[in-house]
């Protein structure tokens, strides 16, 4: 929300010490979390973070964040960065575990009050799917649980939608938590299908082995799989977000939106697919649906050579040879 003319800085530095900075600027909270601000990834929640509050959902992603310096220490040598971040990482594993953990899911954040937002019982926000996808994601201790709670409660199957959150926000919660609240209940991120959101459920189903459920989300997402009549959006465009609200649900906007179809491109292939790129190298880890059919695949390396590649339940051919499981130089 900050418009504004920023001068020219003479100041230079590497990538690496600018990704240094932003870890480093990072606040922490009474409970060990990373403060909110003024909003993490939601930035709905710009008044959640106001007198100290502190993101749940931030935790999760900062040791996601940590575990990648700490590879990158160890690539640019520097080791005493390396050790700082993991210690960092440990200590923030516990607070998220302890502070976060309700009971049958993760909770949302906590006001600077100390009320918690996403927690059994909340008239609003009862229940939030990023910090339960990226409890999954990063390896959380109850992450199963988490990712049963979430589909139960914001995956609707029948209608191929999966809820941000749920219940809304629709003015009864004790405190405010920002311009989230001033969405129509179910449009947007207020209840809405935000399919970033989305698509780290069906990122957290295969990093949990449950190729089924990841599938089931990813075919839900799809526009074809809807009734277009009630989508009223391009049937070729993966949305932004899909209305759950009466008289509108199923109603899909802001589409053309790249940061959707990105994910679903890289859910698709390095998830369900297992092609994972790691320092040069591409590994084949899949991770199929019982009624996957045996898929095909041509990777070009940046050299120029073709890779044909077979991903079925029978096995993983690589070039007509049974795939050894070794990474595939992509360089």
């Amino acid at each position: 929300d900050l418009y504004n003319d920023f001068a020219d800085s003479s100041y230079t530095e590497t990538l690496y010490q600018h990704c240094v900075r932003a870890v480093d600027s990072i606040g922490f909270g009474s409970y060990g979390l990373p403060l909110m601000g003024g909003g993490d990834w939601n930035d709905g929640m710009d008044e959640v973070g106001r007198d100290g509050g502190e993101s749940v959902w931030l935790g999760w992603f900062l040791l996601d964040v940590l575990d990648k310096m700490c590879c990158l220490a160890e690539i640019c040598r520097r080791k005493a960065d390396g050790k700082r971040f993991a210690e960092k990482a440990r200590k923030l594993r516990h607070c998220v575990e302890q502070a976060g953990w309700d009971g049958a899911w993760y909770r949302r954040a906590y006001y600077g009050s100390g009320e918690p937002l996403g927690a059994k019982g909340n008239v609003a926000c009862e229940i939030d799917c990023i910090s339960q996808a990226w409890a999954a994601i990063c390896g959380g201790e109850h992450a199963d649980e988490a990712v049963n709670s979430m589909l139960s409660m914001l995956y609707d199957d029948q209608e191929g939608m999966i809820k941000l959150l749920t219940p809304p926000f629709t003015g009864q919660s004790r405190q405010r938590p920002g311009y989230i609240e001033d969405y129509i209940p179910g449009v947007r991120e207020n209840g809405g299908q935000y399919t970033h959101a989305a698509l780290w459920l069906a990122q957290a189903c295969f990093k949990r082995g449950r190729a089924n459920d990841g599938m089931a989300i990813l075919e839900s997402l799809l526009p074809e799989n809807h009734d277009l009549n009630r989508y009223m959006a391009e049937p070729f465009v993966i949305p932004a977000d899909v209305y759950t609200c009466p008289g509108h649900a199923g109603e899909a906007g802001w589409t053309w939106y790249t940061g959707s179809s990105g994910w679903y491109f890289r859910v698709f292939t390095e998830e369900l697919l297992g092609l994972k790129p790691r320092h040069g190298m591409v590994c084949i880890r899949p991770c199929l649906p019982d009624d996957f059919p045996d898929c095909r695949v041509t990777l070009k390396t940046k050299a120029g050579k073709a890779h044909d590649i077979v991903i079925g339940h029978g096995g993983i051919w690589l070039d007509g040879a049974i795939y050894d499981g070794k990474g595939i130089p992509y360089i």
